[in-house]
Order: structure tokens, then C-alpha cells, then sequence
């Protein structure tokens, strides 16, 4: 075989699926067990085969490996039953090894279906999810840095019209728990990783999610959402002209630690202003600040007031 082709030998992804495939259930050699149907793996939903410079145990470098995530089949934890990899480079293409997590472990390992919902339990991503508007998840790859085992999963927000994808923030979620989920978020997977481990060791959350950053879009969109729980409906006048108007309070939205400060200040307009005249609010933007008012009219005289949020 030629030198430069070794270096751009891929196990054909088809043939290690087939294997992986019948290894789920011809691993098992004991007759009662298989009669059974124990102890078979399955491949979860939304899990194909992933290529990627790894180090699993057993390595002693960073190496290409073809690696397929296995669950315990019908098994309603969702836990990690192992993963097999497959080696591309000469002279062990197509070398399989199965790392397999013991049915015994007082320690599990979160399997891929498990983890979205870990991830689903996390303060910090609650808090980031809301703001970014249904963000969507990308694959989550499991990767053993250390000793520690994590996935890390790039979290996406669609642009205008939902085309254009960027990347709000990589997770790293922890795969081995004993009834605790532990995850970090960051801009890099450096920044994620960083964060899982200050979780790990018991530093406070806050001081990690005030690393993340959103773009503008993102927050006037969180703005709206707010909004939108409180069913108030929002229009955007081209211009906003009234001979009084008067601002009832102001707040600054930077960051995800901001979001609290603004659903008090726009709770409070709405129950104190908005309700005096009727549940809607006019919106406009001037110079990074979202303004949110409405037209009460007293004395026959129509007043403005508004609130201001400053997203740039």
C-alpha cells in the first residue's frame, strides 16, 4: 500500500455498523441469557457511527477511531453499556475493541439518550435555553479526558428564517454520575470543560454562566419571550411621537446573569402600566436599547410610558 494512502484509511462505516450489529447480540454465550434475550445492546436513536481522534482506555496516543455508543437494550435507565471503536491506520485497520461499563458499577455512565435530558436539568442551561429560544442540540461525542469521561455537545442557534446556524455554546456534560448530573458550558470546549470541572468540584455556578456571551439578536428575542409568557401583545410602530411621555425604569441585559433583573423590571411595568391599558405593549429600538411602553390617557391627555433595556 502506498505511504500517503495510509494516512487516509477510513474502516468502511457500513461494515462496522454490521459488526456492531451483531455483536449486540452474539456476545452473549450463555444459552439461557440469550433464550431470554438478556444483556442484548442496542445503537440509540439518533446515533451513527462517529470518527474522531480519541484516546480510550487501552491507547496510549490520541488516535482516528471509529466509535459506536451502545445502550443496554429495553433498558429503561438509558446508561452507557459500553462503546466499541474501530481503528483506521495500518497495520490495525479494522482492529475492534468493545470498553464495556460492569452491570454491577455503583458508578454509571449516561448513555446518548440520557444525555440531552442531564443537560435539560442544569440551572445554567435552563436559564441560556430560554434566552436562545429553542436552541438546537448537535451530536453529543463521548470523549475521555483524563480520567474524566464527557460528552461535549455544541449547542446551535438558527439565524433569521432559521438557514444560517451558530454556535451559542458548547456543553460538556459529565457521562459518570451516582444521582448527580454535572455539566459545563463555555464558549470553547476548553471553556466547557473548565466549567464541568468547577462544578465537579463544588464552585458555584454563577461565576461560570457569567462567561457566556450572547449575541444581540438573542437577547432582544429572549426579550420577547418574556413577553409572549405573559400573553401581551407586542406592536412596532415605525415612529413613536406623543407630546408626554415618561420612563418608569431602566435595566442593562449583557449577559444571561442580566436575565432576571429584566423579566423583575418588565413584570413590574406590566402589572403597574400595562394593565391600565389594555394588554399590549409598544415596542421600538433606538441605539442598542429595546423600549417597551404603553399609551395611558388621562385627563383626556395620552401619556407614554415606557420602560428601557439596554441590549447593545
Amino acid at each position: 500500500m502506498p505511504s500517503w494512502l495510509n494516512k487516509q484509511l477510513r474502516y468502511p462505516e457500513e461494515l462496522f455498523d454490521w459488526k456492531v450489529d451483531m455483536f449486540n447480540i452474539y456476545h452473549v454465550t450463555d444459552t439461557s441469557t440469550f433464550i431470554q434475550a438478556n444483556n442484548f445492546y442496542e445503537v440509540p436513536d439518533g446515533v451513527s457511527t462517529y470518527y474522531v481522534e480519541a484516546k480510550p482506555p487501552g491507547f496510549d496516543k490520541p488516535t482516528y477511531l471509529g466509535l459506536l455508543s451502545l445502550e443496554l437494550q429495553g433498558s429503561a435507565g438509558r446508561n452507557l453499556a459500553g462503546f466499541m471503536t474501530v481503528q483506521n491506520d495500518m497495520p490495525n485497520l479494522g482492529k475492534m475493541q468493545f470498553n464495556q461499563v460492569p452491570l454491577n458499577s455503583s458508578t454509571k455512565l449516561l448513555g446518548p439518550s440520557s444525555v440531552s435530558e442531564a443537560l435539560d436539568k442544569d440551572s445554567d442551561f435552563r436559564q441560556l435555553r430560554t434566552l436562545l429560544q429553542s436552541p438546537r442540540l448537535g451530536d453529543n461525542i463521548l470523549y475521555r479526558v483524563g480520567s474524566h469521561d464527557v460528552y461535549f455537545i455544541p449547542v446551535y442557534t438558527a439565524g433569521s428564517g432559521g438557514v444560517v446556524s451558530q454556535i451559542a455554546t458548547i456543553a460538556a456534560v459529565g457521562a459518570a454520575f451516582d444521582g448527580e448530573y454535572f455539566v459545563g458550558l463555555g464558549n470553547t470546549p476548553q471553556e466547557a470543560f473548565a466549567a464541568y470541572l468547577a462544578k465537579l468540584s463544588g464552585v458555584t455556578s454563577s461565576n461560570v454562566t457569567a462567561t457566556l456571551t450572547l449575541d444581540e439578536s438573542s437577547r432582544v428575542s429572549a426579550i420577547k419571550s418574556i413577553l409572549s409568557d405573559d400573553k401581551i401583545t407586542v406592536v412596532t410602530p415605525t415612529t413613536v411621537q406623543l407630546p408626554l411621555t415618561f420612563e418608569e425604569g431602566q435595566t442593562s441585559f449583557q449577559q444571561p446573569t442580566d436575565l432576571d433583573n429584566a423579566k423583575t423590571l418588565i413584570s413590574g411595568f406590566v402589572k403597574n402600566f400595562v394593565s391600565q391599558g389594555g394588554n399590549r405593549i409598544i415596542l421600538w429600538q433606538a441605539n442598542n436599547t429595546i423600549n417597551l411602553g404603553t399609551i395611558i390617557v388621562v385627563n383626556n391627555v395620552p401619556e407614554l410610558h415606557y420602560i428601557s433595556i439596554g441590549v447593545g
